[in-house]
C-alpha cells in the first residue's frame, strides 16, 4: 500500500467514527480539505499562484465567523445532534403541561455498544 492510499485510508476512518455533530462539523471538514493542500502547496511549489493564500485562508476565516455567530445568536447548534434531540424532547415534555422533570429523574444516554466481531476479524485500537 502506498503512502497515499494510507493516507486516504486514515482520513476515510476518521470520518466514519466522527461522532459529534454540530452546525460547524461541515465548514470544519472544508478546512481539512481546501486548506491542508493548500498550504502543502504553499510549501513545496517555489512560484504559487498569487490566489493560492487567499484560498487556504478562506475557509478558516468562515469557520471562525461561523464560530462567533452560533456563539452569539444560537449556541444550541454547536451542541452535538443527541444533545440537540434531547433538549427537544424535554421541552416538549415540559409544554404539554408535565411539572418540569427533576434531573436526577433524567435517563443518561449511553454510548452505543460497539458491534461484535466476526471471527478471523482484528480489534481496533483507538
Amino acid at each position: 500500500m502506498s503512502i497515499k492510499e494510507a493516507i486516504i485510508t486514515k482520513v476515510m476512518e476518521a470520518g466514519g467514527r466522527l461522532t459529534v455533530r454540530s452546525a460547524l462539523n461541515p465548514i470544519l471538514w472544508l478546512c481539512a480539505i481546501i486548506t491542508a493542500p493548500s498550504v502543502a502547496c504553499l510549501i513545496f511549489v517555489k512560484q504559487p499562484p498569487s490566489w493560492l493564500p487567499w484560498l487556504a485562508f478562506i475557509p478558516i476565516a468562515a469557520a471562525i465567523f461561523g464560530f462567533f455567530f452560533l456563539l452569539f445568536f444560537d449556541r444550541d447548534k454547536l451542541q452535538s445532534e443527541t444533545y440537540q434531540i434531547r433538549k427537544l424532547e424535554l421541552e416538549m415534555i415540559h409544554e404539554k403541561g408535565y411539572p418540569s422533570i427533576p434531573a436526577a429523574s433524567v435517563e443518561v444516554i449511553p454510548n452505543p455498544k460497539p458491534p461484535r466481531l466476526l471471527e478471523g476479524q482484528k480489534e481496533q485500537t483507538q
